[in-house]
């Protein structure tokens, strides 16, 4: 009896361990399951983040292409500006004008920006060249403007407009195109 009982202890004894062993299986397996579940929750914000970076990078390349545009344009006006200035200063020594004169000129027609500078500083050379003083010159682009605003082709500018004017001067009459 006493073999039966060590026997019988020791089936019960395997049966605790049994069914522990298998409760730990268990919850490993649980353990397993959540840390798939979270791996593929992981893997899906990885690529949602790479998605993002992916649209990030495009958003900043476009950022760039766009102020190197500007910075261009930029660089495209200020050398357009400096060659006008050049050529309104070469104008004026040898029209017998004054630079300060058309310095006011320049301020007094260009009071509202309707104007780009380079233009309005070729238009104004035009005007000089054809033998009018830097005060007739504001006084006909205050015309040419006002002009301009409803007599212009659609294909220009306000300041394109004025410029070709006054590129287009013959006899003394100005016509709009």
């Amino acid at each position: 009896m006493a073999n039966e009982t060590q026997i019988g202890q020791l089936v019960i004894d395997l049966k605790v361990k049994t069914e522990a062993l298998e409760k730990g299986l268990e919850t490993a397996k649980k353990k397993l399951q959540e840390m798939e579940n979270q791996n593929e929750q992981l893997k899906s914000s990885n690529s949602s983040l790479d998605a993002s970076f992916i649209a990030i990078s495009a958003s900043i390349v476009v950022s760039l292409s766009k102020i190197t545009s500007a910075i261009n344009d930029g660089v495209q006006k200020y050398n357009e500006y400096v060659n006008s200035m050049n050529a309104i200063k070469k104008t004026a020594d040898a029209t017998g004008n004054s630079m300060s004169d058309i310095q006011d000129t320049i301020e007094d027609v260009n009071k509202l920006k309707l104007m780009d500078e380079a233009d309005l500083n070729s238009s104004i050379k035009n005007l000089l060249l054809y033998g009018y003083t830097a005060q007739q010159a504001a006084d006909i682009l205050k015309v040419l403007q006002d002009a301009a605003v409803g007599n212009r082709q659609a294909n220009y500018s306000l300041s394109e407009a004025v410029k070709v004017t006054t590129e287009r001067n013959k006899n003394g009459k100005f016509s709009f195109i």
